[in-house]
């Protein structure tokens, strides 16, 4: 049984998208879900939205992704945590893909990779390279996950109490993974893929983005702690 988390700040535009493709998912593989959509303070419609498609909407004042993601464990109430972003939208297979990669007893959580649909062929190409190297990285230096592509097992995050709310965003995910590694294996699955939005590759830059997410990388592994602490909002 599965609980979907989508964190939301002001996602009207892509919200509805995201939770039509897990509902077509759901209604596929039959499997017992809930969809907790966090409103981490909107000012649109994107609530209106998601009640209107039957997700459950809790609200979140305390701004960042980190704490809607832990008020939408709070809320889960099924074995099983999907963080999926509202900027996404998941493919057929992926429910089946996910639960084939963690039923294993000794993986405690699988992660994926994203597929940027809207960015240009480069982008998208890089992107699997980017992956490759994560794959690598996974195995050899030090867990990681990615944020808006994953699943993990809830009673692995009741040992660590959530997630690590002192990270305001770069290196969330790599803490979460660093923390969950105590208890089992993070398993990459390089064919368990998300279509997500380039918009924050558009607006901050590709060169920019990769070099944030791979310093706060190594700094949660060998410092604990992110190197960079400032980020902001692209919609």
């Amino acid at each position: 049984m599965i609980s979907f988390i989508i964190p939301c700040y002001n996602e009207e535009k892509t919200i509805a998208n995201c939770i039509i493709s897990i509902l077509e998912e759901i209604h596929r593989t039959k499997v017992v879900s809930e969809i907790i959509v966090v409103d981490n303070n909107c000012t649109d419609r994107t609530s209106e939205i998601s009640s209107s498609l039957g997700a459950k909407v809790v609200q979140e004042t305390r701004k960042g992704v980190v704490w809607a993601r832990q008020k939408g464990y709070k809320e889960a109430k099924y074995d099983l945590i999907a963080n999926i972003d509202a900027d996404s939208f998941i493919s057929p297979g992926w429910i089946t893909t996910a639960l084939n990669n963690i039923n294993s007893p000794d993986v405690v959580a699988i992660t994926g990779s994203l597929n940027y649909y809207d960015s240009n062929w480069f982008v998208r190409k890089a992107t699997k390279l980017y992956y490759l190297g994560a794959y690598v990285s996974n195995k050899f230096i030090g867990s990681t996950i990615q944020g808006g592509n994953c699943m993990i097992k809830k009673q692995y995050l009741d040992l660590c109490n959530g997630y690590d709310i002192s990270i305001a965003f770069y290196g969330e995910d790599t803490m979460t993974a660093k923390k969950l590694s105590q208890y089992g294996k993070i398993v990459l699955v390089l064919d368990l893929v998300i279509d997500s939005s380039a918009r924050r590759l558009k607006n901050q830059g590709v060169i920019n983005t990769t070099w944030l997410y791979i310093i706060n990388y190594f700094s949660i592994i060998f410092r604990n702690k992110p190197y960079t602490t400032e980020y902001v909002d692209y919609r």
